[in-house]
Formats: structure tokens, C-alpha cells, sequence
């Protein structure tokens, strides 16, 4: 029996409570109290204690404003006895497309203490990606910057808000809210409700309910929502905590918005150490780098596509001495980018890899040799996750074989929010279908291959876009390069690549050829089309939207 099917019985007391992690029984709960993966603590608890000992440390920053810890505790407090003040139920869920930055710290954080279940989701969403995720997170609470959003999307939102079930509540960021949406200022005002006072140690969430959804497009189109206990956001913050080597001391770049896997999850590691985080007010490779400069970050995160403009920057124009560490996820990683930043800095790049279901599934360790940390493979998974490799048939395969990669872990998501069909395709008897395909060597590390969806069947013939891929990438004039699969009425499907060259260079497809024939590539790999593009279409501003390119390309 699954354990999708031992929890089928408790579906209609999930719907109605939307609080209990869907995957976990009572059982499982336990098993991860009594092996130490999980703790009572919550998040909440920590950033209270938090206040305490570092009341006036800097705990977070931005462009605009910065909140020590015991600032961050009473605005917070003052959030959270708001929102129950207006109304709010237990347990409902809330809605925010914000820019990351202290605001969304604050948020989150309040959220936790008012019991309120929030779905943050990608500012480059648009009315049709946020559309199918109102109607699945059905919330009675918006929070937007209505200034940043342009007339015709305001219109289209307007439309919509009229449509909800009362009563529904919106909360506008800009500096004068919209009509009918309150202003960020009215709900940090200081409460005079005492019942609303009263009530706030009672909402706080506990440790083994349901108190986020991450959301995102994935690779698919359609959004993914995960429903996240609290007590396994802990555990991911103390395990990734444990990896990177964060200290009180750790001065944190936030360089990936908090809406994706790469900003969330380093900043949930404050949850297990008191470190100052910062966001920056854009993704900007010079940006990012002056903020090192002039602030000091010993340690940030960010995604592939920022590191490989970083590396391309006039590096010694800036002081980056204090920066230790650069740790990377959510797409495949250029190395000879990577190599590049920390040949130049000095800096170490830690490579990452995971998907919203699990992130951190692979995890380099900053103390790894280069020659091992960069080597091409993901690393070791974080404490507590265990990695199989499967074939088609579900079969464990050896060491050394590739396959689809399932992964388990006491720091995973809980299964897909209110979705019990979506979530049986993807979790069996705990094991999560990553979708991705990998290879375990001898030491455990894991490297990925690519997605299974993406394989390119030519002929009969697999082809895996990541190796091609990796191939043309080390031509000195590449800066990035994309594989998909093209419709082909002869072979079925063949590899197209698209690529982005590197200021000043033009396209030399035999030069291409060239490179994959010396590497030894079988000639069926060999894309029957090279395709110089400007800039690659991105899935929340991070994975290449390779749907997009194909359909750039045909006529």
C-alpha cells in the first residue's frame, strides 16, 4: 500500500483543516522526532529566542530599510495580531507577489505567528500563471505592489478580486495604496484589540502542521505547489546550515528571489543560525557585485544564469575579498563559469541542485578540492536525504548506471497542496519522482543528466540534451547554450541548439561540430540546427524555457 493510500482516508479532514502535512502519518512524525531530523521548534520560536539574545543586531536589509532582531519580533507581532484583528481565519491562505527585500522577511514571519498559510509566487507572473494558483490556493488574503503592476494586469486583477468570496482582504505595497486595498502602514500599526492580543501565542503554528506553499512553473507550465510542515522547514534550515558553515558572524547575499527553491531555502537557514541577510534591489550582475563590495557579504546565493553574468563582469573593479562562498542551485550550473568566478575571486562556488518538492538532494561542500567540488556532479545529498537511481520498470540499478532519480528526505515537501491526485504520480510510499535523470559513483555523489521529458529520441536513438550541451558550452565563444528536441518527419525528433554568444563573436557552427566530433560525441548528437539567439526565455527568471525556444524558432 502506498502511502498515498494510507492517507486517502484523512483527505476530507485535510481539505477542511488545510494544516497536516498530506504525506505524513502520526507514525512518520514521530520516526523523524525520535531520529532527530525533526525538533518541536518552529521557526517562530527561534527568531523569539532571536530577539532575546541579539535584540539590537542587524538581522535584515535592504535598499530601503533594515530590522535588528528585536525590531523584526515587534513588527511582526504587529502584523500578525492585524491580520487577526481583521478577521482572518486559522489556517487561511494568503497570496503575495512582492520583490524579495525585508517587507517579504516580515511577511513570512507574521504569517507563521497569525497561523496564516502563505504562497509566495514569481513577480513574473502573469494573470494566467496567477489565475490557475488562485483558484487552487483560494486565499483570503492578496498582498501586492500595486505600483509596479502595469494598467492593463491592474484592470485584469480588479476583475478578478470582484469574483472572490467575501470576505477577502488586500494589502497594496506601493506608497499610496490602491482603492480598497489597505496600505502596508495601516497593518503594522499597533493593535488595540485585546482579543486580537490574546489570541496571537494560540495562532502560532505548530511544528508538525502545514505553514507554507512554495510555489512554482517548474519546467511544465503549470504551477507546482508544495504544502511545507514547519517542522520539515526546519530541519532544511539546520541540515543546509550545517553544509554551508554559517556562523552568527555570516553576512548573507539573498542574491535569488525568495519566491524560488535558490533565495528560500539559504534564507530559511536563519531558522538555525542568526545571521544578517540582504536583498538587493535588483539581480543585476554589477549590483550584486557592488553589494559585496560595500557591504561586506562573506556568503551568497543566487542561480546559473547570474553567476555566469558575474563571471563575465570586470571582476577587479570591486573589493570581493570577504566573500568565502558562492552556492549555486535550481539549474544546471555552467562549471567553466564557475571555475572562471573562483579563479578570479578567490571565492568558493558551491554547486546545489534540488526541485521545489526537495531541494538540496545534491550539495557540494565548500571544504571539497575544487577539482572535486567542480567536477561536473551535484555533490552528496544534505544529512537525512537518500538517493536511488530506477529504471523504467522502478528497479534500483548499481552504482554507475543511469536512471531516473527518486529521492527521500525528513526535509521534503509533504506532497502537492490540496492535490492528492498530483501527488500520488510523483510520491510512492515516500520516494519522490524527481523526473530528472542521474548516476551515483562510488562516494555517493550524485550527477545529473537531464530530464527525463527532455530526452530526444532520435530514431530510436537517446539523446541527452545536458551532455550536448556541456560539449558545445566549452567553446571560448559560447556564453550559454540550449538543446531541445525539434519534430523531424525522417528521424522523428532531433537536437536543435540554441546558443548565446559572448560579445564580439559570431556563430561558427563547424566550429561546433568540430568540438562535439573531438569529444568523442556519437554523430546522431550532432544538433542538425545551430540557432544564435540574443537572450534565453527563462521560467521565473532562472531555467531556460525550452518550449519558448522552439517555438521561437518554427516558422
Amino acid at each position: 500500500m502506498t502511502r498515498i493510500a494510507k492517507n486517502a482516508h484523512r483527505f476530507i479532514e485535510v481539505v477542511k483543516t488545510k494544516m497536516r502535512p498530506f504525506l505524513l502519518t502520526p507514525e512518520d512524525i514521530d520516526a523523524y522526532l525520535e531520529s532527530g531530523h525533526w525538533s518541536s521548534e518552529t521557526m517562530v520560536d527561534r527568531y523569539d529566542a532571536y530577539a532575546l539574545e541579539f535584540h539590537n543586531v542587524v538581522a535584515c536589509c535592504d535598499q530601503t530599510e533594515s530590522h535588528s532582531w528585536g525590531q523584526l519580533h515587534a513588527v511582526t507581532d504587529r502584523l500578525a495580531t492585524n491580520l487577526i484583528d481583521l478577521g482572518l481565519a486559522r489556517d487561511a491562505t494568503a497570496l503575495v507577489q512582492m520583490p524579495s527585500s525585508c517587507r517579504e522577511i516580515i511577511l513570512r514571519i507574521g504569517f507563521k505567528k497569525a497561523g496564516i498559510i502563505g504562497a509566495f509566487t514569481p513577480m513574473q507572473w502573469r494573470h494566467q500563471e496567477l489565475e490557475y494558483t488562485l483558484a487552487c490556493v483560494k486565499p483570503s488574503l492578496i498582498v501586492m505592489d500595486r505600483g509596479i503592476v502595469d494598467s492593463g494586469e491592474a484592470a485584469w486583477l480588479d476583475g478578478i478580486f470582484k469574483k472572490m468570496p467575501s470576505p477577502s482582504f488586500r494589502i497594496d505595497l506601493a506608497d499610496e495604496p490602491s482603492n480598497g486595498w489597505l496600505g502596508w502602514a495601516d497593518v503594522l500599526k499597533p493593535t488595540q484589540n485585546s482579543h486580537a492580543l490574546g489570541k496571537l501565542a494560540q495562532r502560532r503554528f505548530k511544528f508538525d502542521e502545514v505553514s507554507l506553499i512554495t510555489v512554482s512553473s517548474g519546467t511544465s507550465g503549470v504551477a507546482k505547489l508544495c504544502e511545507w510542515p514547519e517542522g520539515a522547514q526546519m530541519c532544511k534550515s539546520r541540515v543546509l546550515g550545517e553544509r554551508l558553515g554559517l556562523t552568527p558572524d555570516d553576512h548573507v547575499g539573498i542574491f535569488a528571489p525568495m519566491s524560488g527553491a535558490a533565495g528560500l531555502v539559504v534564507w530559511m537557514t536563519s531558522a538555525s543560525t542568526p545571521f544578517l541577510c540582504t536583498f538587493p534591489s535588483s539581480f543585476k550582475a554589477a549590483h550584486l557585485l557592488h553589494l559585496i563590495h560595500k557591504y561586506k557579504i562573506t556568503v551568497a546565493t543566487t542561480v546559473p544564469v547570474i553567476l555566469a553574468r558575474m563571471a563575465q563582469e570586470e571582476l577587479h573593479s570591486y573589493d570581493l575579498s570577504s566573500l568565502r562562498q558562492l552556492r549555486v542551485g535550481t539549474a544546471a550550473v555552467n562549471v567553466e563559469a564557475a571555475r572562471l568566478f573562483e579563479d578570479r575571486t578567490g571565492c568558493r562556488v558551491v554547486v546545489a541542485a534540488g526541485s521545489m518538492e526537495c531541494p538540496g538532494f545534491g550539495h557540494a561542500n565548500a571544504e571539497e578540492p575544487k577539482d572535486i567540488r567542480l567536477n561536473g556532479s551535484v555533490g552528496l545529498p544534505l544529512h537525512g536525504c537518500r538517493l536511488r537511481i530506477e529504471d523504467e520498470q522502478g528497479d534500483l540499478l548499481p552504482t554507475g548506471t543511469f536512471g531516473e532519480l527518486k529521492v527521500l528526505a525528513p526535509f521534503a515537501s509533504s506532497g502537492y497542496w490540496n492535490n492528492p491526485d498530483a501527488t500520488e504520480s510523483v510520491w510512492s510510499n515516500g520516494w519522490c519522482s524527481t523526473g530528472d535523470i542521474g548516476v551515483l559513483d562510488d562516494d555517493g555523489r550524485l550527477t545529473l543528466k537531464g530530464r527525463l521529458k527532455e530526452t530526444i529520441n532520435c530514431s530510436g536513438h537517446k539523446v541527452l540534451p545536458a551532455e550536448v550541451e556541456k560539449e558545445i558550452s566549452k567553446h571560448p565563444d559560447i556564453f550559454e547554450c540550449a538543446v531541445v528536441a525539434a519534430p523531424d518527419r525522417e528521424y522523428g525528433e532531433v537536437p536543435w541548439a540554441f546558443v548565446q554568444l559572448r560579445p564580439g563573436s559570431t556563430l561558427d557552427t563547424g566550429a561546433l561540430i568540430g568540438i562535439l566530433r573531438e569529444n568523442g560525441l556519437a554523430s546522431y548528437k550532432f544538433p542538425t540546427r545551430f540557432i544564435d539567439i540574443i537572450e534565453f526565455p527563462r521560467v521565473a527568471g532562472s531555467k531556460v524555457d525550452k518550449n519558448a525556444l522552439l517555438k521561437m524558432a518554427q516558422p
